[in-house]
């Protein structure tokens, strides 16, 4: 059968390849304690403006990225107390590691990840996950770090685009996603509960709605986002009551 609307997209294993293609899965193998971290999604690419770097014992680079206000839905309220409310970017064994139990995760490994300057704007790809020992989320492991000129969030490929609506909010039983017109390429819906878990991952081709079971989802508030290529079509958030 011909699945023609909706395609629920598989984001459980950490090495199936991520929705965009850009990031690079063998990374994994270099991270230090990579139980630690739990997968929200597997590839994103954000922007925004570098706030401060911190080197790290076992040789990773924490990058504070204070990020443009659509990627706002990626902080939770660790990032806001643990890390000024800016989301941690982490390259691999950018520096020299000095941590005893970590020298293993760098060994045969050259980071090749850019490292900006504070105060530079970038667009950062990577894996969005939580640090489930200090509970912020971060980028990491970074597949990639170019220099953005652009203010704000980068626009590529897209002349006209889709315009979105969320409704109802709050939601109780579904949510729907709805577009203007029909789209010339994928759009994909990410949902994440408060605390930055991925609470869903959608795509849209051949359809102007989507309607979203949200029964199984417990109360509480919900951050969105919707793509398109590299264009951010809509950010925000709803609320789902019981």
């Amino acid at each position: 059968m011909r699945i023609r609307n909706i395609i629920l997209l598989c984001i459980f294993s950490v090495f199936t390849g991520s929705v965009h293609g850009q990031c690079d899965s063998s990374l994994w193998a270099h991270v230090y304690n990579s139980y630690r971290l739990h997968v929200n999604t597997q590839c994103v690419t954000v922007s925004g403006k570098v706030y401060s770097l911190i080197y790290e014992e076992d040789g990773d680079i924490h990058i504070r990225l204070t990020v443009d206000s659509p990627y706002m839905y990626m902080l939770n309220t660790s990032n806001y107390s643990g890390q000024y409310g800016k989301l941690v970017c982490e390259p691999l064994c950018a520096t020299t590691c000095t941590q005893a139990d970590a020298v293993a995760s760098c060994t045969g490994f050259t980071n090749t990840v850019y490292i900006p300057a504070v105060g530079e704007r970038v667009l950062v790809t990577g894996s969005f996950v939580s640090d489930l020992d200090h509970g912020w989320n971060e980028i990491h492991p970074v597949t990639q770090i170019v220099i953005n000129n652009s203010v704000g969030v980068q626009n590529v490929g897209l002349t006209n685009s889709p315009e979105v609506t969320v409704y109802p909010n709050p939601a109780t039983s579904h949510v729907n996603f709805k577009l203007n017109e029909q789209p010339a390429s994928p759009v994909y819906i990410t949902i994440s509960d408060e605390i930055g878990r991925l609470a869903g991952q959608y795509q849209m081709l051949e359809s102007l709605e989507l309607k979203i079971n949200t029964r199984y989802l417990p109360a509480g508030k919900y951050f969105y986002s919707v793509r398109q290529e590299a264009k951010l079509l809509k950010g925000g958030t709803f609320d789902i009551a019981r």
